[in-house]
């Protein structure tokens, strides 16, 4: 059982997610390979887990020949828990609709070209996006989150609820958070949802993630490892070594 997990410059790892995947994988008994550009590991094979930025998880993907999934984002059976309109539009046409402004946008298919963003005035988009590539965009009626927490799935399970930014002492609704586990019947493996407590008191779904490169945000090593694992394995159609 091999893993390759992505070290910086410096020779360590890349990142604090880097380093949990390496302590939950070496725990687990796992072969550790580092690596600095995932377009070089062309030896791997698809039941070698990748650990590293998105980027790097695409390019895996290439290498062994396997389509790179779209993002979650907004699955249809979690509609219920938004609490506010959402819907899909492109960057050209929320820029020429004036009428389209106090909305929140982020990539809908190209991820990280640009950070969510509340389009207030056309020039809160400057530096956002190449003017020239009109690129799908989710727009979404605007919430105010005052804290927001990421919720782990591991086949069906929720395995740990961690706060990632705002006020920790505002804690969400549990009974929300199951029923979305229960309706999001055509969930993969390993993902996370992260929910919100907004100034009104409802705990609202912020958005939904995949589980094949997630921030750890304190959880257990252990854990990290196990969801990286069974979302890798499921993505590529290989053995999960640590479904146990």
């Amino acid at each position: 059982m091999r893993v390759y997990i992505q070290k910086g410059s410096d020779n360590e790892c890349s990142n604090i997610n880097s380093f949990i995947a390496l302590d939950g994988f070496r725990h687990l008994g796992w072969e550790i390979c580092p690596f600095k550009d995932a377009r070089l590991l062309t030896d791997s094979q698809p039941e070698d887990v990748v650990v590293g930025g998105i980027g790097d998880i695409k390019s895996a993907f290439e290498n062994l020949n396997i389509p790179f999934p779209d993002p979650l984002d907004y699955p249809e059976e979690l509609h219920p828990f938004l609490g506010r309109k959402v819907w899909k539009s492109t960057v050209h046409a929320i820029v020429r609709n004036t009428n389209q402004r106090n909305v929140f946008i982020k990539p809908a298919r190209s991820l990280k070209t640009f950070p969510g963003v509340l389009l207030k005035e056309e020039r809160d988009l400057i530096g956002c996006y190449n003017p020239l590539e009109d690129i799908e965009i989710w727009c979404s009626e605007p919430v105010s989150f005052l804290s927001e927490w990421r919720c782990y799935v591991r086949y069906g399970k929720i395995i740990d609820v961690r706060p990632y930014r705002g006020d920790w002492r505002l804690h969400y609704d549990p009974t929300i958070i199951q029923e979305a586990l229960k309706s999001y019947t055509s969930a993969p493996n390993g993902y996370a949802m992260d929910f919100g407590v907004t100034d009104k008191g409802e705990t609202l779904l912020v958005e939904a993630n995949d589980g094949y490169a997630l921030g750890s945000y304190g959880l257990f090593s252990l854990d990290y490892a196990k969801l990286l694992s069974a979302r890798w394995a499921e993505l590529t159609g290989s053995t999960d070594y640590c479904d146990f």
